[in-house]
């Protein structure tokens, strides 16, 4: 009930746009409630995977991409496959701890090596770190941004799947740089779908995709060990 409340909402809001003031009440309570969607979505979740899309941009043209696969295993384990660059290199991470384990060979799984989360050869273009995945990272950033500075021209958009929301928030790898964000939810499942992060001139620098969502899959907990070998493709039971 509270999903269609909030599209309904959402809808009505952008034919009948209020004075700037109460605008931006409007549109950080709205932003609050997307947030509390999606909180409510993931306390729900046990496990999920994804592939996720790295796109980064230096002055305004496509520098790199990344491709992986995710994984999440409640309530703290992490599986990152790498498919390009590096293909074959998997990343075991635990939340909380300072370091993670690298395998850089699937056929070599005893080949492993210990990094920091700090460690810059680990690090996004944008300077991203492992410890910074979590979708609990996520809704801290947005909530805090959403308090804490003016959310003018949020353009709250909805095409029936995909509700998408313009956010003013300091830059998420440190918090300095204020930037903007275009934000995409799939509200079939209240999981991000994509972000676009730009600069203050609306100069691109980086997109993130989110596809092939798979909802608590029976994920193996040997699964996210660094020495753990499946000869099935899909580590997934039945």
């Amino acid at each position: 009930m509270k999903r269609c409340i909030l599209i309904i909402a959402i809808t009505l809001l952008t034919l009948h746009p209020l004075d700037c003031r109460a605008q931006d009440a409007m549109d950080r309570e709205w932003i609050l409630e997307v947030a509390s969607r999606i909180e409510a979505a993931y306390g729900k979740l046990q496990s999920y995977a994804c592939d996720i899309e790295g796109i980064y941009y230096e002055a305004g043209r496509e520098l790199e991409r990344y491709v992986f696969r995710f994984y999440f295993l409640k309530p703290d384990r992490f599986r990152i496959e790498f498919r390009n660059p590096y293909s074959g290199v998997t990343i075991f991470y635990t939340e909380g701890e300072k370091e993670f384990t690298s395998r850089p060979l699937a056929a070599f799984p005893s080949v492993q090596f210990r990094f920091s989360v700090n460690n810059p050869f680990f690090k996004s273009p944008s300077g991203q770190t492992v410890n910074q995945m979590h979708l609990r990272h996520f809704l801290g950033f947005l909530r805090d941004n959403a308090r804490t500075l003016p959310q003018e021209n949020t353009d709250f958009k909805y095409d029936g799947e995909i509700l998408s929301f313009w956010l003013n928030a300091k830059d998420y790898v440190e918090g300095k740089l204020t930037e903007r964000y275009r934000i995409y939810i799939d509200s079939r499942l209240w999981l991000p779908a994509r972000f676009e992060r730009f600069d203050m001139a609306g100069t691109p620098q980086e997109f993130t995709i989110f596809t092939n969502y798979r909802i608590n899959p029976a994920l193996d907990g040997a699964f996210f060990d660094s020495g753990y070998r499946d000869p099935a493709a899909e580590p997934v039971r039945p």
